[in-house]
């Protein structure tokens, strides 16, 4: 038996597609910024009062309030760092890392006290004068 030339196709009814509408919508245009350029020069006052050099000025305040105080006579001192630097040891523990920024700025600012001292006067205030400063540490 030959094959016939034609196919038959499938009669089956096929159901209507509802076709979406083609929507042409034009895109926003944003302008691309333009960018001014600023002339550099000149000395700037916007440093001097950072929040940091605040910080550490409210810290040597604070160190000298500290200091002003009755109890800072009675305070025990470490050897080789004095009150100074028993002050800045016990506020840098206070600060938990540099966490709390009062006490931080105050071990900042009495280390920088400290190393003043010993630098300018060979001793640390209320450093026991027999230890004196011991070259090496």
């Amino acid at each position: 038996m030959a094959r016939s030339k034609h196919r038959r196709h499938s009669t089956a009814i096929v159901p209507y597609r509802h076709r979406k509408p083609i929507i042409i919508r034009q895109t926003k245009i944003v302008k691309a910024k333009r960018r001014h350029h600023h002339r550099g020069g000149g000395m700037s006052l916007g440093g001097l009062f950072s929040s940091q050099r605040m910080g550490v000025i409210a810290g040597a305040l604070a160190y000298g309030f500290l200091e002003k105080q009755a109890f800072f006579q009675s305070l025990p001192s470490l050897p080789l760092i004095g009150k100074t630097g028993t002050i800045a040891v016990a506020a840098y523990l206070l600060s938990n890392g540099g966490r709390n920024k009062l006490a931080n700025d105050i071990s900042i600012a009495a280390f920088a006290i400290a190393a003043n001292q010993l630098g300018s006067q060979g001793s640390i205030t209320g450093e026991d004068p027999s230890i004196g400063y011991v070259a090496g540490y």
